[in-house]
């Protein structure tokens, strides 16, 4: 669905304003309705375009995400309560850090085919 979201011209504008001062300021009002009505319709349309191209949320990787965040605070206290040292702990987040990029990539090239 590629299509443009439709524009408020400026012509339109110039007519609803010579229209005005050819029909008298009796009118005013039901012009400057008519011309909120058309401002009001082209915003919904870009707001309804705009729904349309946002994706969908990814709640496996949210899952994925904070299931590596809950998973990584005990190992790292475990690590630093029996002495692991640093590396120890560089590696528990390497390992984090390669899971949840493999998923990112996997749906990356999934999402191309």
């Amino acid at each position: 669905m590629n299509e443009q979201p439709e524009k408020l011209e400026a012509t339109e504008l110039g007519a609803a304003f010579a229209a005005r001062r050819e029909l008298g300021p009796q009118y005013e009002l039901e012009l400057a309705e008519s011309l909120t009505d058309r401002i009001n319709a082209v915003i919904d349309n870009r707001l309804a375009a705009q729904k349309v191209r946002r994706p969908p949320l990814d709640w496996a990787q949210m899952t994925l995400g904070l299931g590596s965040l809950s998973l990584s605070i005990p190992l790292v206290a475990i690590t630093a309560g029996t002495g692991g040292g640093t590396a120890a702990m560089l590696l528990i987040f390497a390992v984090v850090a390669i899971v949840n990029l493999a998923y990112v990539l996997t749906r990356a090239l999934h999402r191309r085919d």
